[in-house]
C-alpha cells in the first residue's frame, strides 16, 4: 500500500472511530520519506486522544524546526497552559525573520506578563498578513489580560472565522465569553473546541468549571472524572472536583479528591483551604485550624483564609487564640474587611456588645469576600437583637436566609426530601408501623435517643448528661440514618421494608448501628445517648428496630423554636434548607410535631421521658435529677455544670457551640414575644402545640 492510501486510511479509520488502528497506519506512514507533516500531527493528535502522554508528541518534536509543526506545539504548549515547555520551546526555535518569528516573540511577551507588547507585535503581523489567525488569537490573549474584553472577543471571533478548526482560539473564545457573561456562548465556544480536540483538556476544565458557576455540579463533576481519566494527577481538576463533591455532600470522596489535589500540588494554598473547609463543616475544627494554618503559610496575606482560621478558633471556643489571630491577621492586612468581621463577632462573643457593633458598623459588606456577606446579616441581627432593636434584627435575620435560600447548595437541595420522609412515616404508622417481631436478641435496652426539633435544647442537655461517667454521648452523627439508608435499599424501601424482614435481617441492621459505638464505647458506659433533634421523624422505626430503647424528648415553646431556627445560619441541607424563611420553619416544625404525636398514639410502648429548655434553665439540677432516674443511672453530682463539661470535649457539633459555652442565661427564653407581630399569620398553626405542651 503506498504512502499515500496509508494516510487516507488513518483518517477514514478515525472518522470510524478505531484510533488504535489509525495509529497503526500512521506510525507505518511516517516511516516512509518524504513525510507529509499533516500525517505527523495527526498521529500526535490520535496518541493525545489514546492519553498517551509524551509519547504523543515524539512525532511532532523529531520535526520541530518546520514551522507547521512549531506552530501547533507552540499552540499546544500554551493552550494546556504547559508555560515553562512553551518558554523553552520558543526560545530553542531558529529565527527566520518572518512574520512566523513575531508570533513566536509576542507569545513570549505574553508569557512573560507584557501583555502589551505582544499585542503591539500581532498588531504589527496583522499589518503584513491581515487573515493570519495566529496573529488574531494571540493579540485576543493579549487584549483580554489588559483588560479589553469586547475587543478580545472580536479577534477571536475572526480567528475562528478565518481557522474553523482552530481549537485554541475558540477555547479563547468561550473563556472570553464566559468572562462577559454570555454563558450560553461561552458553553457553545467549549463544546466546538472539544468537538474538534476531544483531547483539550484546558477547555474539559473550564467547561466543567461553566458547569460549576451554573449549579450543575453533577455535569461538572463527570467532565472533571473525564479529564482526570486522561490526566490523574491534574491539580486543577482533582481541586474542583473536590469542590462538586464538597457541595453535593459526598464527603468521603470530596475529602479523598481533596488530598489527591493536594499531593499534586502541595504549594497551592486553596487546595489546603477548601479542605479546612470542608473539615470546619463536618466539625471537625482542629484539623480544619490545622487546614488554615497550612494555606497561611503558604499565603500569609490573604484575607479570607485569616478569616476562615479565626472563625474556626472561635467554633472552638478558643476565644484567646482566635483574639491572637484577629491580631496577627490585621497586622500583615490592617485593612482586611473579612479579619474585621471576625474580629467583630469576637468581641461579641467576650459580651463587648458596643465594641462589636463598633467594629460591624464600619464594614461595608459589599467589600467582604462573597461568602461572609450571608454571614454578615446573620451578625447584625444577632447584634441588633442583643441590643433590643428587634425591627433591624428581624430584617437583618431575614437577609441571611434569602441569601441561604438562593446558594448554590440550596439550589442543589430537594426541599421535598424531609417532608417525603415525614409523609412515608406517617402512612407506616396510620398502618400500625408494621414490623417483623423484634423480642429477641439486642432490644437496645442500654440505648437512649434524645430528639425534639432543631434548637429545642438539646445541646445543652446533652452536654449537662455528657458529665455522667456512666454515659456515652453522641452528639449529631448519622448513625441511625445509615441504618435507615441501609434498609431503603430494601424491597419496600424504607420504612415499609421493615414488614418483610426476617431475624437475621434486623440482627444485620441492629449490628450496623452497633458497630458504630463500638470505637467510642468503654466498658464504663452503661448508657449511651445518642442525640440528633430532628430524628425524631425517625423514632417509629428506632423503636421497632430496638423495642426496649428510651427517648429523651426536648420540649421547647414552639414560637422560640421556630424562631431561634430562624435566626440561624446554617449549612443547607434537606432539613435546614426549611428554616430560611418563617413560613416553611413553622410549616415543617408542625409537621415533625404531628408525626411525632401520631407515633405516641400508634406506638404506646415506646418509653418517652420530656424534658422542658425553660425548665432546664430554671432548675438544671431537678430536671437532671428526673432525667437520671428516668434513664436508671445515679445522680451525679456536677452535671449541671456544663461549662466544666464542655472543656472535655474538643467542639460542639451544632450552632449551640457558643451558647452552651456561655453561663445559664434567660434571655432566649420566651424571646419570640419580641417578634410577635411577625408570629400573628401564623399562631393558628402554633397554638395546639403550645397548648398541648402546657405553655
Amino acid at each position: 500500500m503506498s504512502e499515500d492510501k496509508l494516510l487516507t486510511l488513518a483518517r477514514s479509520l478515525v472518522a470510524s472511530g478505531d484510533l488504535a488502528g489509525a495509529e497503526d497506519a500512521l506510525a507505518a506512514r511516517v516511516k516512509i520519506h518524504p513525510i507529509p507533516f499533516d500525517a505527523l500531527i495527526l498521529l500526535t493528535e490520535i496518541r493525545l486522544r489514546l492519553n498517551k502522554g509524551n509519547q504523543a508528541l515524539a512525532p511532532l518534536l523529531s520535526y520541530g524546526a518546520h514551522r507547521d509543526c512549531a506552530d501547533w506545539l507552540r499552540e499546544y504548549y500554551i493552550g494546556e497552559r504547559m508555560n515553562a515547555e512553551a518558554v523553552s520551546w520558543l526560545n530553542g526555535l531558529p529565527k527566520s525573520g518572518s512574520v512566523d518569528d513575531l508570533i513566536d516573540q509576542a507569545a513570549l511577551l505574553q508569557l512573560s506578563g507584557d501583555a502589551r507588547s505582544a499585542a503591539a507585535l500581532c498588531r504589527r503581523v496583522l499589518s503584513l498578513q491581515p487573515g493570519n489567525a495566529f496573529a488574531l488569537n494571540h493579540l485576543g490573549r493579549a487584549l483580554f489580560n489588559t483588560g479589553m474584553a469586547a475587543d478580545a472577543r472580536q479577534a477571536f471571533t475572526e480567528a475562528t472565522r478565518l481557522a474553523p478548526g482552530y481549537f485554541q482560539a475558540w477555547h479563547n473564545l468561550g473563556h472570553v465569553l464566559r468572562a462577559m457573561n454570555d454563558f450560553p456562548g461561552a458553553e457553545k465556544a467549549y463544546g466546538q473546541a472539544l468537538a474538534i480536540a476531544p483531547y483539550y483538556r484546558s477547555a474539559l476544565l473550564n467547561l466543567a468549571l461553566l458547569k460549576m458557576g451554573r449549579g450543575e455540579n453533577e455535569v461538572a463533576a463527570e467532565l472533571l472524572e473525564s479529564l482526570l481519566a486522561a490526566d490523574p494527577e491534574n491539580a486543577d481538576a482533582l481541586l474542583n472536583l473536590a469542590i462538586c463533591r464538597h457541595i453535593g455532600r459526598q464527603y468521603d470522596a470530596a475529602e479523598t479528591a481533596y488530598r489527591r489535589a493536594i499531593a499534586a500540588e502541595p504549594g497551592n494554598p486553596r487546595a489546603h483551604r477548601h479542605l479546612g473547609n470542608l473539615y470546619k463543616e463536618l466539625q471537625d475544627g482542629r484539623r480544619a485550624v490545622d487546614c488554615y494554618r497550612n494555606a497561611l503559610a503558604l499565603a500569609g496575606k490573604d484575607g479570607d483564609t485569616w478569616a476562615e482560621l479565626i472563625s474556626g478558633l472561635e467554633q472552638l471556643n478558643d476565644l484567646d487564640a482566635a483574639q491572637l489571630a484577629a491580631e496577627e491577621g490585621l497586622a500583615r492586612i490592617p485593612d482586611s474587611p473579612d479579619i474585621r468581621f471576625e474580629s467583630a463577632k469576637i468581641a461579641r462573643r467576650r459580651g463587648d456588645v458596643a465594641e462589636a457593633e463598633r467594629i460591624l458598623s464600619a464594614i461595608n459588606p459589599n467589600a467582604l469576600h462573597p461568602r461572609l456577606v450571608q454571614a454578615y446579616h446573620y451578625e447584625c441581627g444577632t447584634l441588633a437583637d442583643r441590643m433590643a432593636r428587634y425591627g433591624d434584627a428581624f430584617a437583618a435575620f431575614s437577609r441571611g436566609n434569602a441569601m441561604a435560600a438562593e446558594s448554590v447548595r440550596a439550589r442543589a437541595t430537594d426541599r421535598a426530601a424531609l417532608p417525603a420522609q415525614i409523609d412515608a412515616v406517617t402512612r407506616w404508622l396510620s398502618r400500625g408501623a408494621p414490623s417483623a417481631s423484634a423480642t429477641k436478641g439486642d432490644l437496645g435496652d442500654d440505648l437512649c435517643f434524645l430528639i425534639g426539633f432543631p434548637r429545642s435544647g438539646t445541646t445543652l442537655l446533652d452536654v449537662m448528661l455528657d458529665g455522667h461517667p456512666q454515659i456515652l454521648s453522641i452528639e449529631e452523627k448519622p448513625t441511625i440514618e445509615r441504618v435507615a439508608f441501609q434498609l431503603d435499599r430494601l424491597p419496600g424501601h424504607y420504612p415499609f421494608a421493615m414488614e418483610h424482614l426476617d431475624d437475621g435481617a434486623l440482627a444485620d441492621l441492629r449490628t450496623l448501628y452497633r458497630s458504630q459505638l463500638s470505637a467510642l464505647r468503654g466498658p464504663e458506659h452503661l448508657r449511651v445517648i445518642d442525640k440528633m433533634p430532628i430524628r425524631t421523624i425517625h423514632a417509629p422505626f428506632v423503636h421497632r428496630l430496638f423495642p426496649e430503647a428510651s427517648f429523651l424528648f426536648a420540649e421547647r415553646h414552639p414560637c422560640d423554636v421556630v424562631l431561634s431556627n430562624f435566626m440561624q445560619q446554617y449549612a443547607i441541607n434537606e432539613a435546614m434548607i426549611h428554616f430560611t424563611h418563617l413560613a416553611s420553619s413553622v410549616e415543617i416544625y408542625d409537621r415533625v410535631m404531628r408525626l411525632w404525636q401520631t407515633a405516641q398514639s400508634a406506638l404506646p410502648a415506646m418509653r418517652v421521658h420530656a424534658v422542658r429548655y425553660e425548665s432546664l434553665l430554671e432548675n438544671a439540677e431537678a430536671s437532671l435529677r428526673g432525667t437520671c432516674d428516668f434513664l436508671g443511672l445515679p445522680w451525679q453530682e456536677g452535671i449541671q455544670d456544663h461549662r466544666s463539661n464542655l472543656a472535655a470535649r474538643t467542639q460542639i457539633q451544632t450552632n449551640s457551640y457558643h451558647q452552651v459555652a456561655e453561663p445559664v442565661y434567660q434571655r432566649s427564653k420566651f424571646r419570640w414575644l419580641n417578634y410577635s407581630s411577625h408570629f400573628e399569620p401564623y399562631m393558628n398553626v402554633l397554638q395546639p402545640h403550645i397548648e398541648r405542651m402546657g405553655y
